[in-house]
């Protein structure tokens, strides 16, 4: 499946007040990168309406925004860790929002794969602790190596 972390899609203290303005963050970078293609953003956002991605966790909600590979070059798996907690819906409850301190993006580009990726993201999601750390650093390899069993996934 390739290496799905990449130092260049991690974002610290990113100064984004919406989710849109996270994803619309996220998607020039992928784009810069070649990860995605341009409408990849609109897209993402599009979907986010009618099928939010946003995640209650133990200690803090987080988002995993995403859509189907059309715009996909190759898979990734980005984060962004906002100065202040962004308004996100709910998954599986339009209209219900929450408080996101952390965002994490997934580049899809097998849908084969989403299955796996998705079972994996839901054990670092699980997993306060982690997320804790990832949260107070300010430091993209130690957050890449927090997220390293996601290349297993």
């Amino acid at each position: 499946m390739g290496k799905l972390l990449d130092k260049r899609l991690v974002f610290v203290d990113a100064d984004v007040k919406t989710s849109e303005d996270a994803i619309r963050l996220m998607a020039a970078r992928l784009q810069d990168c070649g990860y995605v293609n341009e409408g990849y953003a609109e897209m993402v956002i599009e979907r986010e309406k009618v099928f939010p991605t946003g995640l209650p966790g133990k200690t803090m909600c987080i988002a995993i925004p995403h859509t189907n590979p059309t715009f996909v070059n190759k898979a990734a798996i980005g984060v962004i860790v906002p100065k202040k907690p962004v308004k996100f819906d709910m998954m599986g409850e339009p209209g219900t929002s929450l408080n996101v301190s952390l965002i994490m993006p997934l580049v899809i580009k097998d849908s084969g794969q989403q299955i796996e990726l998705l079972k994996e993201m839901m054990h670092v999601i699980q997993d306060s602790p982690r997320l804790e750390r990832i949260r107070a650093s300010r430091d993209a390899d130690e957050i890449l190596g927090l997220l390293h069993s996601l290349e297993e996934a």
